[in-house]
């Protein structure tokens, strides 16, 4: 079966952001018989290799890039190899090819409104590894905005972090990861710290997880199933060889829950 390759970086693999949008990215090509070939790769080596193989192949009809921007060598490489392409990109680093191009900065501000509306004076982001395309970007942005701590990708080591930070002053407390906030919570309960009335919580990548847990996680709906959407017919515009363009992804929501 001919069909549309995706190169996951390793730090995405985990993001339930990038599930939805690889779901729903999925479906109108498979409505158009083509398949979607999805590869995690573990560096910018191991993925050009994997554009190279591709292109030698003759089951790989175009490329859905995540995260690229415009002075990404990766467009380049795929121009040279005549492989059809479109990325998701940030609006400040938008490109002269095909994309589906989602404004970090105002999803930036949709949140800082939602907890500045309901009283949250001081928020502090807590930030993992910014290995992914999105981590990267929103991290840049958040910076301006909101105190950042930056702490290791293991659970055990956002609760070292959110411990210190409302050991100083109380303060809202916003996840770039679901299994942090959940891990974080799990652990101000069995410390006696109450959520959401000595300490809020927000997660910046809604899930299952944060649905789940008791309290309910407050979180970000990034809307990734109609990014993928996008991707997906975009996709197949480019594939037919049809000019450049690009569409404008939607604007994030909060889902409140029970911890804020």
């Amino acid at each position: 079966m001919t069909g549309i390759g995706l190169a996951i970086p390793a730090g995405s693999a985990d993001d339930h952001f990038v599930a939805a949008l690889v779901h729903s990215l999925a479906e109108p090509l498979i409505a158009e018989g083509l398949g979607l070939f999805t590869r995690v790769v573990h560096d910018n080596a191991s993925e050009e290799r994997m554009y190279r193989h591709w292109a030698e192949s003759e089951g790989i009809a175009g490329v859905a890039l995540l995260g690229a921007g415009r002075h990404d060598p990766r467009a380049g490489l795929l121009d040279m190899l005549g492989l059809p392409f479109v990325a998701v990109v940030d609006a400040g680093d938008s490109g002269d090819f095909s994309s589906i191009v989602v404004d970090v900065a105002a999803s930036v501000t949709v949140v800082a409104d939602f907890l500045q509306g309901r009283g949250h004076d001081r928020v502090v982001y807590i930030v993992g590894p910014t290995d992914s395309f999105t981590a990267r970007s929103r991290a840049a942005v958040a910076s301006e905005r909101f105190e950042v701590v930056n702490t290791d990708r293991a659970s055990d080591a956002a609760v070292i972090a959110a411990l210190s930070v409302v050991e100083k002053e109380p303060a809202t407390l916003l996840f770039d990861s679901d299994v942090h906030a959940a891990a974080v919570l799990a652990a101000f309960s069995a410390r006696g710290i109450r959520v959401p009335d000595d300490v809020a919580i927000v997660s910046w990548t809604d899930s299952s997880l944060c649905r789940s847990t008791s309290p309910s996680i407050t979180a970000v709906n990034r809307r990734g199933s109609e990014i993928g959407a996008l991707l997906g017919a975009r996709m197949l515009k480019a594939v037919d060889g049809a000019p450049a363009g690009s569409d404008d992804a939607p604007h994030p929501f909060v889902v409140l829950r029970e911890s804020t």
